[in-house]
């Protein structure tokens, strides 16, 4: 309740807000001067009443008041909220969401001048042209010698895919471009230099962003931070309907056969075992060998790889739901035992040198394999034989289509996936679904003589 102090011929009306994020008492004050000619008991009712009216203010507006700050509230919410309900690659990537697109306009606005009408405007202007980003290159691309770059991805702690990215001309992060700078101890600016990528941001890209932003604000809500969520009201960008394209049962084919003339034994191992399974790739580099049963025929799905920071962890995988158990066909057991001998042979050379014994699928010398570098392997294969340019992830979209136009049910599509619902595999194959509907008419009326 708000409390009442004469002070001459005012009153001091203070409202107790309860505590901050900073642990401290918040309070709002505000002085109330009763009409002239009043006598002293008609002024104290109406100051009851001015405080009464100023305390239900200040209490629908905000618990906090006016003076919280958007970056405030978001290091509270992944400080304090994040860490206990979302997984630790999804904080990582939001905050990079967040730190790009949003935090130069909004990180020092107050939460009351965050209106919903402002939000609509960013999301506008970052479809319109938000996806200007620095980025760096090479001056110099020979500056690095052909057999210097595993020795100075190693001292820069960066993945040799990178270092030779960077000798090919391609833009860089300036995080990893002042790397390897300090790897070759020279000054950044004399080695780099700036380049710009514009244009705007893909709707999905956008609806992240809201999505995140409105996560922060809907919490700041419901912990009595805030009265309503601005972001609740806007307009999402208009989505990009785009065909998601995977390789058919006939490239699918064709692709197992190329597999079987390519040198790199472990990449075919790993390309089959992503097509067969539908695993993402993720998962595939997290497999251990106690996850594969070959008595039963089956992989345990309990983990995943995932890069943070500059560093590899196993992580537990997407959601609860991709945990699974997925049948293995024999041919690709065969394949598993093949490549498991390959790489006890592996071991026994390196010795204590092998970093990382438990997994399936590592780089030369046993440490955890770089997915980067799997998906421009495989790029690499399509683009040799002439098949779509399709990212390492789209192999899971080919499974996932075998699988639909073999007439299995939903429900099985979708627990082999790890998908949460069934209306995930439906959303997200639902041309699919529907050419294979139109096939199974096709099929009756042939079957009749039409």
């Amino acid at each position: 309740m708000a409390s009442i102090a004469k002070r001459g011929d005012t009153y001091r009306v203070m409202v107790s807000l309860g505590y901050g994020l900073d642990g401290r008492q918040i309070r709002k004050t505000c002085t109330f001067t009763p009409p002239l000619g009043v006598t002293e008991g008609k002024g104290r009712k109406l100051a009851e009443a001015f405080a009464h009216d100023f305390e239900k203010r200040c209490r629908g507006v905000s618990d906090l008041g006016d003076n919280l700050r958007f970056h405030e509230l978001t290091n509270w919410y992944y400080s304090e909220i994040a860490p206990n309900v979302i997984r630790e690659r999804t904080v990582y990537d939001q905050k990079i969401l967040l730190n790009l697109y949003v935090m130069d306009e909004f990180g020092h606005l107050k939460l009351k001048d965050i209106t919903t009408a402002r939000l609509d405007e960013l999301w506008n202007r970052l479809r319109r042209d938000g996806g200007r980003q620095e980025y760096y290159a090479l001056r110099d691309k020979n500056v690095i010698p052909h057999g210097k770059r595993r020795e100075t991805a190693r001292a820069a702690e960066l993945t040799e895919s990178i270092v030779y990215r960077a000798c090919m001309g391609e833009k860089l992060t300036k995080q990893s471009a002042e790397k390897i700078a300090a790897a070759l101890g020279k000054p950044f600016k004399e080695l780099f230099e700036l380049v710009y990528e514009k244009g705007g941001l893909s709707s999905s890209t956008v609806c992240h962003i809201r999505a995140t932003m409105s996560a922060i604000l809907r919490t700041a809500v419901k912990k009595g931070l805030l009265e309503k969520n601005p972001v609740a009201n806007t307009t999402p960008p208009k989505p990009d309907y785009k065909k998601k394209l995977f390789l058919d049962s006939g490239q699918c084919k064709q692709l197992l056969d190329i597999l079987e003339d390519v040198e790199n034994r472990q990449l075919r191992v790993m390309i089959n075992t992503l097509l067969f399974t539908g695993l993402r790739s993720g998962e595939l580099l997290g497999l251990q060998w106690s996850d594969i049963n070959f008595d039963e025929g089956t992989i345990t799905v309990n983990k995943t790889l995932l890069r943070l920071v500059g560093k590899y962890v196993l992580s537990e995988p997407k959601t609860k739901s991709s945990e699974r158990i997925v049948n293995v066909q024999p041919e690709l057991l065969c394949l598993l035992k093949e490549h498991r001998a390959w790489q006890d042979e592996r071991k026994a050379i390196f010795g204590l040198a092998w970093e990382q014994p438990d997994q399936v699928f590592s780089n030369a010398t046993g440490r955890f394999y770089n997915g980067v570098t799997l998906n421009q392997q495989f790029k690499g294969i399509l683009r040799k034989h002439g098949l779509p340019d399709l990212h390492i992830h789209d192999l899971r979209h080919a499974t996932a289509s075998l699988l639909i136009n073999a007439g299995l049910p939903v429900r099985v599509v979708a627990d082999h996936l790890g998908h949460r619902s069934t209306q995930t595999t439906q959303d997200v194959y639902a041309h699919v679904f529907a050419e294979s509907r139109a096939r199974a008419a096709d099929a009756i009326s042939i079957a009749l003589g039409n």
